[in-house]
């Protein structure tokens, strides 16, 4: 009887020690990934140009589209190949496309409008689906600057979560005014293409790209902060702390119209979140990138 007692003691136990060591927490997972530039093909049959970071996996990956912004181009001011590279890591691919005019695409900066980045946004979503392993039930955005109008623009129910940084998202051209010289100057611009189709944008006081009627037009029409009340997905806002070209005022706007979304403040950075202070630290920017990468994998994974 002893004998079987003990015996009984020792299987519980095991059986004990079995059941602690299950419950140990799994460390995550880093992934290999790999990354390629493509062409992909737009609905108007022009060349986008974009990179797309991918999880080395055989399973259906998180995927997010990342949109840069005014005269930009997808590296998204240095900030869009690292938060890429840590997407991968945790098991999230991206792609990362160059609006027309920008980059290394050859379309006219006239070509830069809503309609055309909206259909652009889309297009790269659909390569993401069609030649990779995305799934379509786990798309996030991340825009910059325009690149966060057009994301506020283009949310819906099928796209999870979304990070807007410093995104220039106030209603009808007051979301054009911060960046583009105030609003006098944009209805001077705005008067110019109505008169000649189009109207040069200067930068340092000298005609730098074309901006088309069309351009002006849609952003009078769209109303980013009425979307972005509607949105019932994740929302999380990066503010920098010394920004020149979106205002406190139009991100204050954005945080108010949101049923939910969540703040980051990035301490001395500048409207592309380098180092406000000159110092080149890299402080601000790594904090950019991890929260925003922290904010996605909690909602699309």
């Amino acid at each position: 009887m002893k004998k079987l007692k003990l015996l009984l003691c020792c299987l519980l136990a095991f059986v004990f020690i079995s059941g602690c060591q299950n419950k140990e927490p799994e460390t995550n997972q880093v992934f290999e990934y790999t990354s390629e530039d493509i062409t992909v093909i737009s609905q108007r049959k022009t060349e986008i140009p974009a990179t797309v970071v991918t999880p080395k996996t055989e399973d259906k990956y998180p995927y997010v589209v990342m949109l840069h912004g005014f005269i930009g181009e997808r590296n998204g001011c240095n900030n869009f190949e690292p938060t890429a590279k840590q997407l991968a890591e945790n098991g999230i691919a991206s792609i990362r496309i160059d609006f027309p005019g920008n980059g290394e695409s050859q379309e006219p900066y006239t070509a830069y409008d809503i309609t055309n980045m909206t259909n652009d946004i889309t297009s790269a979503i659909e390569i993401m689906q069609s030649k990779y392993n995305g799934d379509q039930n786990h798309v996030g955005l991340i825009g910059h600057s325009m690149g966060g109008r057009m994301a506020s623009l283009y949310l819906n129910d099928k796209i999870k979560a979304a990070a807007l940084w410093a995104p220039a998202a106030n209603t009808g051209l007051d979301g054009l005014a911060d960046f583009m010289g105030g609003m006098k100057e944009v209805e001077k611009m705005y008067n110019e293409a109505k008169e000649k189709g189009s109207s040069p944008f200067k930068l340092w006081g000298e005609p730098y790209v074309d901006c088309s009627l069309k351009f002006f037009e849609e952003n009078k029409n769209s109303d980013p902060l009425k979307n972005i009340a509607e949105y019932n997905g994740e929302l999380m806002i990066a503010i920098d702390s010394f920004d020149e070209y979106v205002s406190k005022e139009t991100t204050n706007k954005v945080i108010n119209a949101a049923k939910k979304i969540e703040v980051l403040n990035v301490p001395n950075s500048d409207h592309v979140f380098d180092a406000a202070d000159g110092s080149g630290s890299q402080v601000p920017r790594q904090l950019l990138v991890d929260e925003t990468v922290q904010f996605l994998i909690n909602n699309l994974k």
